[in-house]
């Protein structure tokens, strides 16, 4: 009796012990269901941290797709596996996530009326992870995929996220460095095309653990950790709005969580009219600046860019040739510039570092970026030329420099030695106006990474000079214009996206006025930095025909991610056209785009047409600024395979002259004995009696054309004395004259043939094409006869 007395006496204790503790522990409970509303969104999260909803609150549609619930995050773990939650908790604004492993994860929610933003507070140990996955967020829309800016749409709601800092990455983890982003290519993953309908993720790579991993084309390169960087602060915003709505509440969330925000002349760029204005690519001087800043003026542009003004890249010294007086010099151009409301703007390679700079000649940084590094296995003399080392295995691949750092040498090598004891044969030593030295076995010996434009780079902390020194050429000489052109060499450094975020965001922290800026890659965070993405080079073909799938392959892909449209670079040469200009600005109206005109100097003064040219340019460029066009004639500006000529005939009355245009081609073919080999094709002149234009190119991948025939209408006959090479064409005004081009577009010289093309009266034409001789597999003659057609009034 008296032993069950005590044991009931204990067990009361007990239990006040147990609810005493209970009291004192934060409140907290398993929920069924956490419900986080805004204004237009509820969003629903279950036990365990999945999304089970994304409701519209006004349809009460829910767009998370039946079985496909997705997941606030999800953590990578060093081993590559990836965890999910197991339980969530919530107290007031905060939640926790219970994982394997004894994991946890402590976030803080903001609820807004447009938006909900989620913060890593607290992270129990993340010596485990590899990254933080945020989502993936699924739901069942599928019209519209942004797959850059992360946004998703159909015709009447919108769902997106938006990534809050350079080191939340939006996109899939997809490599091991987290880069997503593609070298001028329209890919992105922020949001995601799938089967039940659209993702959208970010993540967050833990830089804070040192990697082995491949970089680009570069095998298992070692990154060390970034002092001091914590996966705490990685956070995303979430939104749902009705679709018209969506960029607007983007850029609500950018002003409210501080995110860069780009404006022109007062307005958010993303939604300014003058987003996407074109600007001029040349080579101005202190001598020259003058009569290029006039010709900017002319041509109604707004900035007026240098193609290279720099003598080094890493500290920017410029040409001396160029700019005698320095950045003092180019102080004055921008002074001149600003005068007359012209922008000024430099071009370089971001953090490409040539050899010529001082980080590399004479005494080399001790910065320079390495992809991997071992010492020597034995002493060497300033004159060794085969240097041995302990390791090859990181050593072993052929780059474009080829070129190791001992101590403050550089040294260039051929190959290595892979018998016996492993070297580096046939070296240079004191590469790039380095010393050559000796040293003791067990130096450390640097693979040095490099590009095939024979540059090098920074590593993360020689990084943070050349982005100074950058910074202080803009703040010196108040130059305003940049394309971070090489942006990928950010990602050389091993840390993906976050490289190449990091880089342009302190780069404009560090500069004391807004810079207009371009890229030659795009990602989620580095989209509220930038200004316009212009795509589209002018060195591999015609006017016409360089990069041409690419630059229109672009247009949707800038429409679907609130970007302004662009059509890339246009070079203008002596002997540039001014009917080629025309189709330019004809396209660049229908999709009321931007583009880069490259003229440099010696164009200006020596292309007999230039006033016209520049003429032309000004006259669409007001029209387009105008918007006189409807849609209608938007969608026949846009197809690249008409012509048209725009003039003004009366204030406020548009004259727009059509072209119309007939395809033909000729190529061998077996035909009877006696049978001509010849191409027969017929066409109409709709208009009254007018001399026809006649394109013709070699078309096929090797060939050539010999002693081109054209018969028009059975009296007229002519052989043209050339051999057309595939790629090359000829371009007859139909005068007696000839335009001889080559595979790449470049005017070779005039065929002076004697004789001109018959006037055509209005009906029915034939041509007859024929040759000497066509010689290669698929090699072809198209042509293409180009007649006036109508003549369209447009009134504004």
């Amino acid at each position: 009796m008296k032993k069950q007395l005590i044991l009931k006496k204990q067990a009361f204790f007990l239990l006040q012990i147990m609810c005493l503790a209970l009291l004192s522990m934060p409140f907290m409970k398993v929920q069924a269901q956490t419900t986080f509303e805004t204004a237009t969104l509820r969003c629903e999260l279950d036990e365990t941290g999945r999304v089970k909803a994304l409701t519209d609150r006004s349809s009460g549609i829910n767009y998370v797709p039946d079985g496909h619930a997705g997941f606030l995050i999800r953590l990578k773990m060093t081993n590559k596996k990836e965890l999910t939650p197991q339980r969530l908790q919530r107290k007031g604004d905060q939640i926790w996530l219970d994982f394997a492993n004894g994991l946890k994860l402590q976030l803080r929610v903001d609820v807004q009326p447009d938006y909900l933003s989620f913060h890593l507070l607290r992270c129990s140990d993340t010596r485990q992870i590899n990254a933080l996955l945020w989502g993936p967020l699924n739901t069942s829309i599928r019209d519209t995929i942004g797959e850059v800016v992360g946004v998703v749409r159909n015709a009447n709601f919108a769902i997106g996220i938006q990534a809050l800092n350079t080191k939340t990455i939006g996109g899939k983890q997809k490599d091991e460095d987290g880069t997503t982003a593609s070298f001028a290519g329209i890919t992105g993953s922020t949001a995601t095309s799938e089967i039940h309908g659209s993702s959208l993720q970010a993540f967050c790579l833990n830089a804070a653990l040192p990697r082995q991993v491949d970089v680009l084309h570069m095998k298992a390169n070692a990154v060390p950790a970034i002092p001091n960087y914590t996966l705490e602060g990685s956070a995303i915003a979430l939104f749902g709005v009705p679709n018209k709505k969506a960029l607007q509440t983007i850029g609500t969330i950018s002003q409210k969580e501080k995110l860069p925000f780009q404006t022109i002349d007062g307005e958010w760029i993303r939604s300014s009219p003058k987003r996407n204005r074109p600007y001029l690519i040349t080579n101005f001087s202190e001598a020259n600046f003058d009569e290029l800043l006039d010709l900017t003026r002319r041509l109604g542009f707004y900035s007026i860019y240098h193609e290279g003004p720099f003598k080094t890249w890493g500290h920017f010294e410029l040409e001396k040739a160029q700019f005698p007086n320095g950045r003092t010099g180019m102080k004055r151009s921008v002074e001149k510039a600003s005068a007359a409301g012209i922008k000024v703007g430099v071009h370089t390679l971001t953090n490409f570092i040539s050899t010529n700079d001082a980080f590399v000649s004479p005494t080399p940084s001790s910065g320079l970026l390495a992809t991997n590094s071992s010492v020597l296995s034995e002493a060497i003399s300033a004159e060794t030329k085969e240097i041995p080392i302990a390791d090859l295995a990181f050593f072993d691949f052929k780059s474009t420099l080829n070129c190791v750092q001992i101590g403050t040498e550089l040294i260039r090598y051929q190959e290595i030695s892979k018998e016996g004891v492993p070297r580096l044969l046939n070296c240079q030593r004191g590469a790039f106006g380095t010393t050559a030295q000796a040293f003791p076995r067990g130096a450390k010996i640097k693979r040095l990474a490099d590009h095939g434009y024979k540059t090098l780079f920074p590593d993360w902390q020689l990084q943070e000079k050349m982005i100074q020194n950058l910074a202080n050429f803009f703040n010196e000489t108040g130059v305003s214009h940049l394309d971070f052109d090489g942006h990928e060499g950010a990602l050389y450094t091993g840390y993906g996206d976050y490289g190449t975020n990091y880089w342009v965001d302190q780069f404009m922290k560090k500069v004391d006025h807004q810079v207009f800026n371009g890229s030659s890659i795009m990602n989620h965070y580095y989209w509220h930095h930038n200004s316009y993405i212009n795509w589209g080079e002018p060195w591999y073909a015609s006017f016409r025909e360089s990069q041409a799938d690419h630059r229109f392959r672009l247009q949707p892909f800038f429409e679907r991610n609130y970007m302004p449209n662009m059509l890339g670079w246009f070079l203008v040469t002596p002997t540039t056209a001014v009917e080629d200009v025309e189709w330019m600005m004809s396209v660049s109206a229908g999709y009321k785009a931007g583009f880069a005109l490259v003229l440099r100097y010696e164009a200006l003064k020596t292309n007999p047409n230039i006033d016209s040219i520049i003429a032309t340019i000004a006259r669409w460029e007001q029209a387009k600024q105008l918007g006189i066009f409807n849609p209608s004639q938007l969608a026949i500006l846009k197809n690249t395979k008409n012509d048209f000529h725009l003039s003004l005939a009366a204030p406020g009355i548009w004259q727009m002259q059509h072209y119309d245009k007939f395809r033909f081609e000729h190529q061998a073919r077996a035909v009877q004995p006696g049978e001509p080999q010849q191409s027969v094709w017929t066409f109409n002149n709709k208009q009254s009696t007018q001399k026809m234009h006649l394109y013709l190119h070699a078309d096929g991948k090797e060939g050539k054309i010999v002693n081109p025939v054209l018969e028009i209408d059975g009296f007229f006959e002519i052989t043209l004395p050339i051999t057309l090479l595939t790629g090359e064409a000829l371009l007859w005004d139909g005068s007696d004259t000839i335009k001889y081009f080559n595979a790449k577009g470049a005017f070779v010289h005039n065929l002076n043939i004697g004789k001109s093309l018959p006037p055509l009266k209005t009906g029915p034409h034939q041509i007859v094409v024929s040759a000497d001789q066509i010689i290669g597999e698929h090699t072809l003659l198209k042509g293409v006869v180009r007649l006036k057609g109508i003549v369209e009034k447009i009134q504004h």
